[in-house]
């Protein structure tokens, strides 16, 4: 009968270390039978918990949601609460077993204590399919009520007393890490630039090679024609070798200095005006993203108002008496 007492106080000094409300962390469900995690050295309960993992993947992957779920808290209440990487697990196999609230919860608790993991764009979609399908609104909102006042808490904050973060916070994270990953991926704009930018450079250098190979070829030609020591010119227009280079070898290097140029001119500019309609955009986007980050904050050091949503007569343990709803 110990394992669960012990269980428990370590689940709730955890979420205090934690600065995360207690009843974040739900009892945790007993643990196996003869194994007292009291009596375990921390390297028995990693082991235990990695045996206990296996078993929960292995039943999640044959839809077996029900052990999945009962291996994995086991695992993360009994012998590894700080492995909170364990909520991701917990989530996946209560949103199989159709469990929304403890799924949500689940999910949430991994995005508010595991910062840093591949898993989280996952958590964070399952958190939207949920709060989407309405499937964990399962009680009416809050409220607060006294003798003479009824008090009706933000839609918001429907969550508060399960989830560490508000609403609002979740999509402001989500967004975050949306234009983080916006801003790591290459723009096709940029991509047609640089890579136009980089043939038309190719061209150019092309057409200046075979420029400079005709230039060579019409200075051999000049020589060969030109008058030799006995008066006649050194080389011979019958000779197949000067033939070649006189009707085949320098009119197509000619031809080729032309389209290279020309090819490689028109790549080259519009690679590059290409590449600055791509930094006019991006820097108006960052103009934009900054302008909405102002707004935001000025939203955010506005005052909320409240207002009156309904009042009406209510009856009291002693007699009548008024009630009144407020939204804040």
């Amino acid at each position: 009968m110990r394992a669960p007492v012990f269980a428990k106080s370590l689940c709730l000094a955890l979420s205090t270390s934690l600065s995360v409300p207690a009843v974040v962390f739900a009892a945790p469900p007993p643990s196996s039978p003869g194994a007292d995690p009291s009596t375990m050295t921390p390297e028995q309960k990693l082991e235990r918990a990695k045996q206990l993992f296996g078993e929960g993947n292995a039943a999640l992957e044959t839809s077996d949601y029900t052990t999945a779920l009962a291996r994995f808290e086991d695992a993360y209440y009994n012998y590894t609460p700080d492995r909170h990487k364990f909520n991701f697990n917990i989530g996946l196999a209560a949103y199989g077993m159709g469990d929304c609230v403890k799924a949500k919860a689940a999910f949430q608790r991994f995005l508010d204590l595991v910062t840093d993991d591949p898993n989280r764009g996952e958590a964070q979609v399952k958190i939207m399919e949920i709060e989407r399908s309405g499937c964990a609104n399962v009680a009416p909102a809050t409220t607060t009520t006294t003798t003479t006042t009824t008090t009706q808490i933000d839609d918001e904050n429907d969550d508060a007393p399960v989830l560490e973060s508000r609403q609002s916070q979740r999509d402001e994270a989500i967004e975050r890490e949306r234009d983080a990953a916006d801003a790591k991926r290459k723009s096709p704009l940029m991509i047609t630039g640089a890579l136009l930018t980089g043939l038309g450079a190719a061209g150019v250098i092309g057409g200046a090679v075979s420029l400079a190979l005709a230039n060579k070829k019409a200075n051999e030609l000049a020589n060969l024609a030109s008058p030799g020591p006995t008066g006649f010119p050194a080389g011979d227009y019958a000779d197949d070798a000067v033939f070649d280079l006189d009707r085949n070898k320098l009119p197509r290097n000619n031809v080729g200095t032309v389209v290279f140029f020309t090819a490689g001119s028109v790549l080259l500019v519009t690679g590059v005006a290409l590449l600055a309609v791509y930094a006019k955009n991006k820097k108006k986007a960052a103009k934009r993203k900054s302008r909405e980050d102002d707004e935001e904050d000025e939203e955010a050091r506005a005052p909320r108002r409240v207002q009156l949503t309904g009042f009406g007569p209510a009856a009291l343990p002693r007699g009548m008496g008024a009630s009144a709803t407020l939204r804040f």
